[in-house]
C-alpha cells in the first residue's frame, strides 16, 4: 500500500469513527505515520481527501454498472434494478454517505465542481437507462423520472438517519423503484413535463432542424412578398426555434396556417416535414 492510500485508508476509518469534522489533519498523520510534507504532497486541505475519497468510490460504482451489462441486455429491468443498488451497496460499505453529505457544505472549488457534474451525469445516466429499459415513448419525460427518483431517494435517506430509523437502506431504494414504475405509468397518462429531456443525438438533430427551419423561412422572406399576416406567423416560428424548450406543436399549428395562405407550397412543406418530424420524438 502507498503512502497515499494508506492515508486515505486512516483516513476513512476516523471519519466514520470520529466524525469528518472532528477528525484533525494531525489525528491522521499520527494513525497513518506519515509526515505533514507527505500528507500536503498529495492533499491541501481534508476537502480535497473527501474529493479523493468520493471519485474513488464513484469509479468502483461506475465500473460495477458497467459490468453487469457486459453480458446482458441494457433493455432487462432486473439488471437496470441492480445498476441501481450497486450504488448504494457500495456506499454502505464504504460507508461514505454521510462524508457525501458534508462535502455539499465545503468551500472548496474543486470538490463543489465534481459534486455538481456528478450529480448532472447520475441524473443523465439514470434518463438514458431509462429511456433503454422502458422505451422511447417516455424519452422526453426521462429527466422528470431521474429528478424525481433521486431527489426522494435522497431525502428519505437523510430523514432516515437524522430521526435515527435504523431503516435497511436496500428497502428504501426497493421502495422507490416500486414508486419508479408507478411515476412512468402515470407519465404515459399525462402530458405535464418540467424538465424535457433531449439525448445528445437529439439535441444535434434539433439544432439541425432548426438551422434549416431557419435557412428556409429567411428564404421566403428575402425572395418572396408576403401578407402582413405572413410575415406575422413567420417571425413567430423564428422567435419560437430560440427558446430552449420549443413547442413543436404550436409551431406546426403555425406553418399550417402558412400553408393555407401562401402560394410558397413547396418551401412551407419542407417546413412543415421538419417540424413536423421534431414534433414527433
Amino acid at each position: 500500500m502507498s503512502k497515499k492510500e494508506k492515508i486515505i485508508e486512516v483516513a476513512k476509518q476516523l471519519f466514520r469513527t470520529k466524525g469528518y469534522h472532528d477528525t484533525s489533519i494531525q489525528d491522521i498523520l499520527d494513525q497513518s505515520r506519515v509526515s505533514k510534507g507527505t500528507f500536503y504532497n498529495y492533499f491541501s486541505t481534508k476537502s480535497q481527501l473527501i474529493l479523493c475519497i468520493i471519485q474513488e468510490v464513484d469509479v468502483k460504482v461506475e465500473e460495477q454498472q458497467n459490468l453487469l451489462l457486459l453480458e446482458g441486455n441494457p433493455c432487462d429491468k432486473q439488471i437496470f434494478y441492480s445498476q441501481l443498488r450497486v450504488k448504494h451497496s457500495i456506499y454502505g460499505t464504504e460507508k461514505i454517505s454521510e462524508l457525501y453529505n458534508i462535502s455539499l457544505g465545503e468551500n472548496d472549488e474543486a470538490l463543489q465542481k465534481y459534486m455538481a457534474e456528478s450529480h448532472y451525469k447520475e441524473l443523465n445516466w439514470l434518463a438514458k437507462r431509462l429511456i433503454e429499459v422502458y422505451g422511447n415513448e417516455i424519452e422526453e419525460s426521462a429527466m422528470d423520472l431521474s429528478t424525481h427518483f433521486i431527489g426522494g431517494l435522497g431525502y428519505q435517506f437523510r430523514y432516515s438517519d437524522q430521526m435515527n430509523l435504523n431503516l435497511n437502506s436496500s428497502d428504501i431504494l426497493d421502495y422507490n423503484i416500486l414508486r419508479l414504475e408507478k411515476n412512468i405509468e402515470i407519465t404515459q397518462r399525462t402530458n405535464q413535463i418540467l424538465f424535457p429531456y433531449k439525448s445528445t443525438n437529439s439535441v444535434e438533430n434539433q439544432e439541425i432542424a432548426i438551422s434549416k427551419i431557419q435557412r428556409l423561412l429567411n428564404k421566403v422572406v428575402n425572395d418572396y412578398e408576403l401578407s402582413q399576416e405572413e410575415k406575422e406567423i413567420i417571425s413567430f416560428i423564428l422567435e419560437e426555434t430560440q427558446n430552449t424548450y420549443i413547442r413543436w406543436g404550436v409551431c406546426e399549428g403555425a406553418i399550417r396556417q402558412l400553408k393555407i395562405l401562401s402560394s410558397s407550397q413547396q418551401l412551407f412543406n419542407e417546413v412543415f416535414n421538419i417540424i413536423n418530424k421534431q414534433k414527433d420524438k
